[in-house]
């Protein structure tokens, strides 16, 4: 797209920015639209002052009437100060409030939106654009839309002053600007070359010195004896930019006398005609002053707008970016309308029909027709190899994603007719990748819910952590980290999985629990206490139990092989080492390191 396409998209922007600033805050709306004015306005009653002191000192004017004059015009340009310096004073404010919103709008939408959107590149990569536009360029924006319109206002006023006074004053001036500003684009295209190369030279810079002050690299630096090379290939890209950063000078210098050299040129035209106007008697002193003020605003403004007009592309298109973003639709939560009827004790099953599925974006499938039975109450295995698609199997069940064939049933009704919400909290998991906040411990355990002290406790002690908890000068009001603390804990990884552990028996109304590699950060010691205790643990709830340790399987009442993307063996732990297929083989492998 070129930049003309760019400019016109950026400026169809602009009712879609006075639409989300209307409804966001009208009273900010209001205030921009008088700055713009105010902005746009400041000068001119300087101007026809001077213009009026010399046609009132040239027509010998009465004292009193010029006097009245020039107290108007003075009085008029200080209200429109004050009213400038008052608006202005006040958008910062409003401003704040208006990003507060809308990033409140944004974070709502990032945490409502699918988890099969959220997860493809593209929309993640979507989501950063849009936050950046909230963030960082929202109040750019407005700002460019401030600064491009009060000077499109005044430059069309000088226009139509300087037509007026002569029609070859506009010709010269806009000739010499537009001559100029073809030979400064040139100019920026070679600096912009150069940049990128800079940007990138420095980023290499920039990830060396990360690398030299982080303990995360100091034993391979000094084991391997890199420090030398790394410090040397940093050297030579700090060369390498200095020889840019000259050229680039190089240019800016040129750029700049080129500039002089046309700027004295428009000069010479503009002092030329007007001079010529005044010995011919066409022109007063007055308007030979409102001609030379009109042509400095004529210049200010020409620059001004062409160089808003770049940033207020590169920050209004960011703008599409947020659109795109908020517009896209959660298509889950308007799925399924029927009630989840069932609660503890009730008996479900839960039935995989010939289940496929492919990521979006992906042509090969990660599971491919998988079908079997879970009862309530039972306690399931998931094993297989790494990347078989075990975690993938329960982001199904969960509906975080759809199958792309067949379909998955609780009671004989397809997942996809419940009601979304309701579906959601009859799963309690702890994934993998588990997330702690940087919130106390009762927040994190209880999910937030307030008033409920020693059902958080029993959680706690159910996962063994609440000893360790309550050893803590606040208990559980103790923060998990030092980041809004100072006096937080940082837990070491199996205390934080206990306690991501306590939170899924926290859970009001779960009646499905999923722990995805629960142990991975446990000692043999803990790990075996967990799996002595894990029936207590789950007590009446469906769980899935997801790990690469066989050991975990024999207290499972049944177990899912998965082995190239499919089920190819599911029964109890004695059933399937009967059989002697491929769980035995992979039971027998890693039972042989433990004797």
């Amino acid at each position: 797209m070129n930049k003309w396409k760019e400019l016109g998209a950026a400026f169809g922007y602009v009712p879609r920015l006075f639409q989300m600033v209307y409804r966001t805050d009208k009273r900010y709306l209001f205030y921009l639209i008088c700055e713009t004015l105010c902005f746009a306005a400041l000068s001119y009653p300087g101007i026809f002052l001077v213009k009026y002191a010399f046609d009132a000192m040239e027509r010998q004017r009465p004292f009193g009437e010029f006097a009245a004059m020039c107290c108007l015009l003075l009085a008029l340009q200080l209200a429109v100060k004050l009213l400038k310096s008052f608006f202005n004073s006040i958008r910062p404010g409003r401003s704040s409030l208006v990003v507060g919103k809308l990033y409140n709008a944004f974070h709502r939408k990032s945490m409502e939106l699918d988890y099969e959107l959220l997860a493809e590149k593209d929309i993640q990569e979507l989501q950063v654009l849009a936050g950046d536009f909230i963030r960082y360029r929202l109040t750019n924006t407005v700002w460019n839309f401030v600064s491009l319109f009060s000077s499109l206002i005044a430059f069309t006023v000088s226009c139509f002053l300087l037509v007026r006074i002569d029609l070859w004053l506009i010709a010269a001036v806009a000739g010499g600007m537009l001559l100029n500003a073809f030979v400064s684009a040139k100019f920026i295209q070679a600096g912009f070359r150069l940049d990128s190369r800079i940007i990138k030279n420095q980023r290499h810079v920039r990830y060396f010195d990360e690398i030299s002050t982080s303990d995360k690299y100091a034993k391979d630096l000094r084991i391997f004896g890199l420090s030398d090379k790394m410090k040397d290939r940093a050297v030579s890209y700090l060369k390498e930019n200095l020889g840019l950063e000259l050229c680039k000078k190089r240019y800016t210098d040129l750029q700049g006398g080129i500039g002089a050299v046309l700027s004295h040129g428009i000069d010479f035209a503009v002092y030329g005609i007007l001079g010529y106007n005044v010995l011919q008697g066409v022109l007063s002193m007055g308007s030979f002053s409102l001609a030379i003020g009109n042509i400095a605003l004529f210049r200010q403004y020409f620059g001004k707008i062409s160089d808003t007009l770049v940033g207020y592309s590169d920050t209004a298109k960011y703008m599409e970016y947020y659109d795109r973003f908020m517009n896209l639709e959660s298509r889950f939560r308007k799925t399924g309308r029927e009630h989840v009827r069932i609660s503890a004790g009730d008996s479900f099953v839960i039935e995989f029909r010939d289940v496929s599925f492919r990521y979006p974006g992906q042509t090969e499938y990660a599971l491919e027709h998988m079908s079997f039975r879970i009862h309530s109450r039972e306690k399931v295995s998931v094993i297989g190899e790494n990347g078989a698609g075990k975690s993938t199997l329960v982001k199904l069940l969960m509906r975080l994603y759809d199958p792309t064939e067949g379909e998955i049933l609780i009671n004989g009704v397809n997942i996809r007719q419940y009601d979304y919400e309701e579906y959601l909290s009859v799963f309690a998991p702890v994934f993998q990748d588990y997330k702690l906040f940087a919130f106390t411990v009762e927040e994190n355990i209880s999910s937030f819910e307030s008033g409920n002290r020693e059902k958080v406790r029993a959680a706690a002690r159910k996962s063994g952590i609440d000893s360790k908890i309550m050893r803590l000068p606040g208990k559980y009001e103790t923060f998990l980290s030092k980041q809004f603390d100072e006096e937080g804990v940082e837990f070491s990884g199996g205390e934080q999985q206990r306690i991501a552990l306590a939170r899924t028996y926290c859970k009001s109304g779960a009646l499905i629990t999923i722990l995805d590699e629960p142990t991975s950060a446990l000692d043999p010691r803990a790990e075996n206490a967990l799996y002595q205790e894990f029936n207590d643990l789950i007590g009446d709830r469906t769980a899935f139990f997801i790990s690469h340790r066989l050991a975990s399987t024999k207290f499972c009442d049944k177990i899912i092989v998965i082995k190239e993307k499919r089920v190819c063996e599911f029964g109890s732990h004695t059933e399937l080492m009967k059989r002697k297929g491929y769980y035995y083989t992979l039971y027998d492998m890693q039972a042989s390191y433990y004797k």
